[in-house]
């Protein structure tokens, strides 16, 4: 017997699913959302569970799964991710009346302690190599410098940065308003704009600071076209700079520098690392970064935020 997207109970798990993404998630969800789903099923396929019956799955497959996962050393959210999109798949069929069973209700995922993969480091330009930057970007005069300065004055993450157009700059308020990004799905050959930020929280109206305006007043003097994409594709005008041209600039700006180039991400830690250090309190800096709750900013930056000795010190003065 068949149900929704000409699945049966008799399919592979790997072939039922990717049906059922095509059908009811490709147009229901953004396109960098799907573009993950089908990078999650695509891992699927390295392991058994893949290539078994849906009707022969059982909680015990599904567990051994996630374990598996673990002992390959992938990270919690990755896990996760495989867990929940098991989830997803197994809820839908028994929506239709599937003749299966729960097998996601008794699965554990694992604890923080039992994760094998040690967490990233968070790698921020000190104040001696901002400094260096900041007289390399300033020298360069090329428009990409601008956003590499809005990244790191402002903590905007690349996409973002890409993405924006002139109508989203205040210039009387100071302002940028973040209510879209650049995807580059591995389906796609090109990125586009999508509209509406990394989530919810991303879409967010946020200060500029002096030297970010400054860089966009000089731009905006010297453009033909004060409207519509602020950083532009070389090559194609009439779209966004892509990721792999401001990577290169950066690059650029880094040898320029004399300073290791620590990928695009270091200017949004650096960022962060400042606010900090200036007494910004967290649930402000997690509004500045767009993150979806407060608790995201303090666990990625536990090591700044998660250090109160200082702040017990002068109560026991």
């Amino acid at each position: 017997m068949s149900y929704a997207a000409g699945i049966s109970i008799k399919d592979p798990v790997f072939k039922a699913m990717e049906g059922w993404l095509y059908k009811y998630k490709k147009n229901s969800v953004k396109e960098a959302t799907f573009d993950r789903l089908l990078i999650s099923l695509k891992m699927m396929r390295s392991y058994s569970i893949a290539f078994m019956r849906i009707m022969d799955l059982t909680t015990d497959d599904v567990q051994g799964y996630i374990n598996h996962l673990l002992c390959d050393g992938y990270a919690y959210t990755t896990i996760k991710k495989q867990y929940n999109l098991i989830t997803a798949f197994v809820k839908f069929l028994l929506g239709e009346g599937a003749p299966i069973r729960p097998v996601y209700l008794n699965v554990s995922l694992p604890i923080a302690e039992n994760i094998k993969k040690p967490k990233k480091e968070i790698v921020t330009y000190n104040k001696v190599e901002q400094v260096k930057l900041c007289k390399a970007i300033d020298a360069d005069g090329e428009d990409a410098s601008c956003a590499v300065l809005l990244m790191l004055e402002n903590g905007l993450r690349a996409g973002e940065v890409l993405a924006l157009s002139w109508e989203d700059i205040d210039f009387d308020r100071r302002a940028v308003r973040i209510h879209r990004t650049l995807v580059h799905p591995a389906s796609r050959s090109k990125g586009f704009v999508q509209e509406g930020a990394k989530s919810k929280t991303s879409n967010r109206t946020i200060p500029l600071s002096s030297k970010v305006m400054a860089a966009l007043d000089r731009m905006l003097v010297n453009t033909d076209a004060p409207a519509g994409i602020i950083f532009r594709s070389v090559r194609f005008p009439d779209q966004s700079m892509g990721y792999n041209a401001l990577r290169k600039h950066i690059q650029k700006l880094c040898r320029k520098a004399q300073l290791e180039y620590r990928g695009m991400h270091v200017f949004r830690h650096t960022f962060a690392t400042n606010c900090y250090y200036k007494g910004c309190e967290i649930k402000k800096l997690s509004k500045l970064l767009g993150h979806a709750s407060v608790t995201i900013t303090y666990n990625t930056y536990i090591h700044l935020y998660g250090d109160a000795l200082e702040e017990l010190r002068s109560v026991v003065e």
